[in-house]
């Protein structure tokens, strides 16, 4: 039997971009129609394409569902680093990265909820949010996130237990506007929104990690 031709580059080219575009319909389904919308026939349908079509390049909703995750976390991250690395008062690094966060994503909150609140809703473990897309997809974009953070943060020969210190401060930063946003998003669900605004509620948040920085690296 004759070995499989390999694509050539144009294909693999053609393919990729592909992928791509029927991603960012999904994104875009998505973010104008929710999450219920985000199906391999609601897709093909926006595309123009058949449902059948779009197998060739993710057999089940739970694959399109898994990719579109970890390209919703590639965009937050990618929006993360240029916002701090843009910020050039090292102090206010976190409060940078909990403005950034909220920016990101307070207009896509269903992006947000189908990230963080609705992940375990991909079953499938070879499609969806399982031990080796954790390892292999998701942990060295967050990871890069906190070396980032840490770099910014830390001074020459600092010790490691305040280096930790300061990277565990990083997580719990991040930590706090991911929560921040959890709670925005239930609000905006159930029509009932905050006693405090969420200008109030950022400034508070970037105030305690402002003088938290304050301390850890003085």
């Amino acid at each position: 039997m004759a070995e499989p031709r390999t694509p050539s580059p144009r294909i693999r080219q053609k393919r990729r971009q592909a992928r791509q575009d029927i991603l960012d319909t999904a994104r875009h389904v998505l973010r104008e129609q929710g999450l219920d919308a985000v199906t391999l026939t609601g897709v093909a349908n926006e595309l123009g394409m058949t449902k059948q079509a779009l197998y060739h390049y993710f057999p089940s909703k739970d694959a399109l569902l898994s990719n579109l995750l970890t390209a919703l976390l590639d965009t937050e991250i990618d929006a993360l680093i240029a916002a701090v690395q843009a910020e050039p008062d090292t102090d206010k690094t976190l409060s940078a990265l909990i403005r950034a966060f909220y920016a990101h994503h307070i207009e896509d909150l269903d992006a947000f909820r189908l990230f963080y609140c609705q992940s375990q809703l991909v079953s499938a473990p070879e499609h969806g949010f399982g031990p080796d897309v954790i390892r292999d997809r998701i942990n060295p974009r967050t990871r890069n996130l906190f070396d980032i953070l840490e770099s910014r943060l830390v001074q020459r020969g600092i010790s490691k237990k305040r280096r930790q210190r300061v990277r565990q401060l990083a997580f719990t930063a991040w930590t706090s506007a991911l929560g921040l946003l959890t709670m925005l998003s239930v609000a905006d669900n159930t029509g009932d929104p905050l006693i405090h605004s969420d200008s109030a509620l950022l400034d508070t948040l970037a105030e305690v990690f402002d003088g938290a920085v304050g301390r850890e690296i003085s």
